[in-house]
């Protein structure tokens, strides 16, 4: 990237990047707040789940600031992101997120829905290149 010049798609990586980061830490620290941790029962998994996101967070953000990192673990670790993310989505939304929902819950449910798909998108977004470039390997 050329010195003074930044592009939106390394803006929004970063930005995923520290997304999943800062959810990670919220489950490593039994913070609360996030739907998924709420509801998750055992201690053991909230970590498991919160080192997950949090090393993939770091996954999207180290390789943009540290040279020498091989193009293909940057292709694979998006990947891994994007797949992450997906179960997160099925978890906190489906699994654990349709518990109990009635009335005007439903509005609250979607709402959380599609914040979750449109950080998916941004997620997408950010994988594509890395997809189209490991396919033509």
């Amino acid at each position: 990237m050329a010195a003074g010049k930044v592009n939106g798609d390394f803006i929004l990586k970063i930005l995923v990047g520290i997304l999943f980061v800062v959810i990670g830490i919220e489950g490593i620290g039994d913070f609360g707040g996030n739907v998924l941790f709420d509801e998750l029962d055992s201690d053991v998994l909230e970590i498991v789940v919160g080192v997950v996101l949090l090393v993939a967070g770091l996954l999207l953000i180290v390789p943009s600031f540290v040279a020498g990192i091989k193009a293909s673990f940057v292709k694979i670790s998006t990947l891994v992101v994007l797949v992450a993310w997906v179960i997160y989505i099925v978890l906190a939304d489906f699994v654990y997120g349709l518990g109990g929902v009635d009335g005007d819950e439903w509005f609250l449910w979607i709402e959380n829905l599609v914040y979750h798909l449109l950080i998916l998108y941004c997620v997408y977004r950010v994988a594509t290149p890395a997809v189209r470039k490991l396919g033509n390997k």
